[in-house]
């Protein structure tokens, strides 16, 4: 009979003990609707500076860590007949065409055409317009992606170079291999919360332009020959004559911008 007291105690306990870490759980809570209206006022502020900005998402979205290594130019797809060089480090790879090429269009992904672009996008590359535009030449930036998202760090990426006829002329690439998942996904910051963000930051004053956010991988550190990757949300920025990009941890909100 003591037992059955000492054991209906012992749940009452646990009962009370559940309630009181969910009543201190939830004291700790910013409700989602005083997220949203603090969100908003910031963005009408930014709007009253004359800050523009892109029609932005509120979507939450769900990416991991990554984990990979540095091709070479042994592992990269590279088209034949092309005067090849390496540097000291041989994960970058710098093509010279012998023959400047018109680059196809973006849609002819043809399985034999040797034209440098449908080689970048045979090999898992496209169009990267953000790191274009940080370019101060007519450079042309292709990146790979990974999981559904484009790499934004260096490594990953094929820079075309054009002539004044605008031709291709040659290209540096680099290859991201061996790709591994650490984690399984988790959910990021919505676009909206990353352009607010770079704002509390100070990285946008009144008259700059943004553009629209693109999720991407980019790297945060090395460990035992492999690069550590995490998503961000990225933009290009206009502030007068000059261009940029900004970056902000798609998981922490953290400003990762240079």
């Amino acid at each position: 009979m003591q037992f059955k007291r000492l054991k209906v105690l012992m749940l009452v306990l646990f009962f009370l003990l559940d309630i009181f870490l969910l009543n201190w759980w939830r004291a700790g809570q910013v409700p989602n609707e005083q997220v949203t209206d603090a969100n908003a006022n910031i963005i009408t502020e930014m709007k009253k500076q004359k800050i523009q900005l892109p029609k932005f998402s509120t979507t939450v979205h769900y990416s991991g860590y990554i984990a990979a290594q540095r091709g070479n130019k042994d592992t990269m797809a590279l088209p034949s007949g092309l005067n090849v060089t390496t540097n000291r480090q041989s994960d970058i790879v710098t093509v010279k065409l012998k023959t400047p090429e018109l680059p196809e269009k973006e849609t002819a992904v043809s399985e034999n055409s040797q034209n440098p672009l449908t080689i970048a996008k045979r090999s898992g590359y496209r169009y990267n317009s953000v790191l274009t535009a940080d370019k101060a030449n007519s450079d042309r930036v292709y990146s790979q992606r990974i999981r559904g998202l484009p790499v934004i760090d260096d490594n990953g990426t094929m820079t075309f170079q054009y002539n004044k006829e605008g031709k291709i002329t040659g290209f540096i690439q680099r290859q991201l291999v061996n790709v591994q998942r650490l984690r399984d996904d988790r959910a990021t910051i919505t676009e909206e919360e990353a352009i607010v963000a770079l704002y509390r930051y100070n990285e946008l004053d009144g008259g700059d332009r943004l553009s629209a956010g693109y999720l991407s991988y980019d790297k945060s550190l090395t460990v035992n020959g492999y690069d550590i990757y995490l998503p961000v949300w990225a933009f290009e920025a206009h502030s007068g004559n000059e261009k940029y990009v900004l970056k902000i941890n798609a998981f922490t909100g953290d400003n990762l911008s240079e």
